[in-house]
């Protein structure tokens, strides 16, 4: 198994980052390694949907936890393995801590951490970095 895990501060409050985490379809604005995602539904726990990274086939994707302004977990299917996705954000001391973690799992997540594991450590402090920025842009 594979864990990658990284943690931001921020000012951004909690409705920003949420409003902008609920907007699948345009993760691409931020999410720079992704071609698009979608929802087959609304953001809730149990919801399905899709994303293409630009370097990468198509993933099925299913929305496992939703707890609205505090966390998701979207997994998606691998071959032999799952990748699951979660984000979350606490409050602490009138500031809010960010949290991405990637966890790959099952019988061949010794495979995709070779072949993802770099490559996904060095992006997600981007990414979070990109999404904060969005974030804050937002009333």
């Amino acid at each position: 198994m594979l864990i990658i895990k990284h943690t931001l501060e921020t000012t951004a409050t909690p409705t920003q980052i949420w409003q902008v985490w609920q907007d699948v379809e345009n993760w691409n604005s931020w999410d720079h390694g992704t071609e698009f995602s979608r929802l087959d539904g609304p953001f809730q726990t149990g919801t399905s949907g899709c994303l293409k990274p630009i370097e990468g086939p198509l993933l099925k994707t299913l929305l496992t936890h939703v707890e609205p302004f505090k966390m998701f977990v979207q997994e998606a299917k691998l071959f032999l393995a799952r990748a699951v996705m979660t984000h979350s954000m606490t409050q602490i001391a009138g500031k809010t801590q960010i949290t991405f973690q990637t966890e790959i799992r099952g019988p061949l997540a010794f495979l995709f951490a070779c072949l993802l594991g770099h490559s996904i450590k060095k992006k997600i402090p981007i990414e979070m970095e990109e999404m904060l920025k969005k974030a804050k842009t937002l009333e």
